[in-house]
């Protein structure tokens, strides 16, 4: 049975709501994204992600007539039922004030109809400022938002559509969604150990978002599989523009073995073997020989 749950995209004109989503949804480079035009009134798309789950997707314009009609006439009808609202704040603001008084008003009419939905807020566009300057800046954010509402608590990204970290934090909210995730991580987790592999990251086939990992290295930095997620995502939509199809990906070196492959038919698997006795073609077989287990968990 298919569960559905609506996210809805909230922020004023200009933020970069509708790239975010193209980008992560749409198959579309940065540089496409500069085509799209305004979004008018809502747009509604629907996403299957990881065999019965499905995102109702609410791209909310942001233009001030839009913004009056979703707080006023459209109240319930936006704010009701939600799982999830992303509020993208544009970093190019010159009011920032502004920004915080539109969203209080989007946390109460959420209290109003979805108390129990989650609350991610996107600082965006932060390949605006210099590198330096990024992590404070989020911070500042993060001070300023955690005092503007006692019933939620939001998580706060810093994002550019050029570079890893919308990925990764699209990948932190869609985690909160897959509903049997606690199951999925502890047979990945398995597989990895009896495998002898030194990570096993799962992504989700058509966006590529990191689904799960794990490493028998637990200081392995979260931010290199996001990276990956960019670089295959980028690297499939060269493969489609020459019409090439993407299968998968085999890297080997003297110091690991690296494999993407096609796993389940929602997922893709990446394994990495650094144990040079572990024959690559034992871990191919490996994979094949899961498929079939993961497809009761993943599809």
């Amino acid at each position: 049975m298919a569960i559905k749950k609506k996210l809805v995209i909230m922020g004023r004109s200009g933020a970069g709501k509708t790239s975010m989503r193209s980008l992560i949804f749409s198959n579309y480079t940065a540089n496409d994204t500069r085509r799209l035009g305004a979004t008018i009134d809502v747009e509604h798309s629907t996403v299957q992600f990881m065999g019965d789950l499905n995102l109702n997707i609410w791209d909310c314009g942001g233009q001030h007539k839009y913004l009056d009609n979703y707080l006023n006439e459209q109240k319930e009808n936006i704010f009701g039922n939600v799982e999830v609202l992303i509020y993208v704040f544009d970093l190019e603001t010159t009011n920032r004030e502004s920004e915080y008084v539109l969203y209080d008003e989007c946390l109460s009419s959420l209290a109003t109809y979805s108390r129990d939905a989650k609350v991610y807020c996107l600082v965006h566009k932060m390949d605006k400022i210099p590198p330096q300057e990024r992590e404070a800046t989020v911070e500042s954010y993060r001070r300023a938002l955690a005092k503007r509402s006692d019933l939620f608590r939001p998580d706060v990204f810093g994002t550019s559509i050029w570079d890893h970290t919308l990925y990764q934090a699209w990948s932190r909210i869609v985690y909160k969604l897959v509903p049997n995730m606690a199951m999925i991580e502890n047979h990945l987790s398995n597989f990895r150990q009896l495998t002898e592999a030194s990570e096993v990251v799962l992504f989700e086939r058509a966006t590529f978002l990191v689904v799960c990992h794990t490493a028998a290295d637990e200081t392995v930095p979260l931010n290199r599989y996001m990276s990956v997620s960019q670089a295959i995502k980028m690297y499939r939509n060269t493969c489609i523009q020459v019409q090439s199809p993407f299968q998968s990906v085999e890297v080997r070196n003297k110091y690991y073995s690296l494999f993407i492959e096609p796993f389940t038919k929602s997922t893709y698997i990446l394994v990495i073997t650094s144990d040079p006795d572990v024959e690559p073609a034992v871990t191919k077989a490996n994979i094949k020989a899961a498929r079939s287990h993961f497809v009761k968990l993943a599809d």
